[in-house]
């Protein structure tokens, strides 16, 4: 099993810059897939806890890619990422605007229910009907206490802050939390995964050019330069 970037960085940026996101948490996945296939990886994404964004870095044809999606903007960010001798560079290549595009969540019409197992474990379950007959999936969420709030459920879904709302009505609001570990069944695609959470401190920033290069999103484009 292969990290896919190491923890301890040094980042550089190239062009001239407007806008800037600063990173104080790296977020370290180890996530075990029962089904279709086991399978075992390990990413890392970057957390700026100030205004809920992250960092995702992408592999695949062995390139790596950085990839901000900032949902109040709508707009997703692009990043190629160069790793030598210990040093990483992160420089933007483009960004993709969805604000003209229309996009309609067939989940947006499921039930959700939040079930409290004890003081730090949660049961969620999509349902895709109001009977309550057909689940689109099932969750079970671990917390841990923590030093920052990280509420984050990684369940791909459109209801996913509804989600973390209802899980917060349960918890006491004098403490702080944090996901440690989540096991997801989707009964739609029948893919089930298990996923542990390892959080630490970092402190770097990343910058978005002054005039940003919009493109069409081609998640194969990405990996062409």
């Amino acid at each position: 099993m292969k990290k896919l970037i190491p923890l301890f960085l040094v980042f550089t940026f190239i062009n001239i810059f407007s806008q800037e996101y600063h990173f104080d948490y790296s977020i370290e996945s180890q996530t075990n897939q029962i089904k279709p296939n086991k399978e075992k990886s390990v990413s890392t994404t970057f957390y700026d806890s100030k205004n809920n964004i992250h960092l995702q870095i992408d592999k695949y044809n062995d390139k790596l890619r950085g990839v901000i999606y900032d949902k109040d903007k709508n707009l997703r960010h692009s990043f190629k990422v160069t790793e030598s001798k210990g040093f990483v560079t992160f420089e933007y290549i483009h960004t993709n605007d969805f604000n003209k595009e229309k996009h309609k969540d067939v989940a947006n019409g499921d039930i959700l229910e939040v079930n409290k197992i004890d003081s730090l474990q949660y049961q969620i379950i999509g349902y895709k009907n109001e009977k309550r007959t057909k689940k689109r999936f099932s969750a079970l969420i671990t917390l841990e206490k923590s030093k920052f709030n990280y509420l984050v459920i990684g369940i791909d879904h459109g209801k996913s802050d509804e989600m973390r709302e209802k899980v917060k009505e349960f918890l006491d609001p004098n403490s702080i939390y944090a996901v440690k570990r989540i096991h997801i069944d989707y009964y739609s695609t029948g893919y089930s995964y298990d996923s542990s959470l390892k959080i630490t401190n970092v402190d770097f920033s990343l910058k978005l050019p002054e005039k940003l290069t919009i493109k069409d999103f081609d998640f194969l484009g990405e990996f062409q330069d």
